[in-house]
């Protein structure tokens, strides 16, 4: 059987130099990439450490009206899953290849809310 597990969430942000002083500063996540940057304010992304997955901040939220977050799952068999999700008649785009050279699929789920497999 195919499992899945949370590997990232990503929350797409209007002003990145203060989600990165909020999440950073206040809430003590330490920032995985990029590393050893002064000024987050022109960064279209930024990976903090949450643990059991990242919190990535992903810049441009103005130009993606409607989209404020997704999570990515891990899953043990891409196509697998992806098979599965489909027959059961999930919306769910092509796997696709990321620019980090691995492969994805994004998806929304009954009520609305986008996620990734990969």
């Amino acid at each position: 059987m195919t499992r899945a597990s949370i590997n990232q969430i990503i929350l797409f942000v209007k002003d990145m130099a203060g989600a990165v002083r909020f999440y950073r500063d206040l809430l003590g996540l330490e920032v995985r990439y990029p590393s050893h940057v002064a000024d987050d304010t022109d960064e279209m992304w930024v990976e903090l450490d949450a643990g059991a997955c990242s919190l990535a901040l992903h810049g441009g939220a103005d130009e993606l009206p409607g989209k404020q977050h997704q999570i990515v799952f891990k899953v043990d068999d891409l196509e697998q899953m992806w098979q599965k999700l489909h027959d059961a008649g999930v919306n769910i785009g092509e796997i696709r290849l990321l620019e980090d050279g691995k492969s994805a699929a994004e998806a929304v789920d009954p009520e609305g809310h986008c996620f990734t497999i990969r």
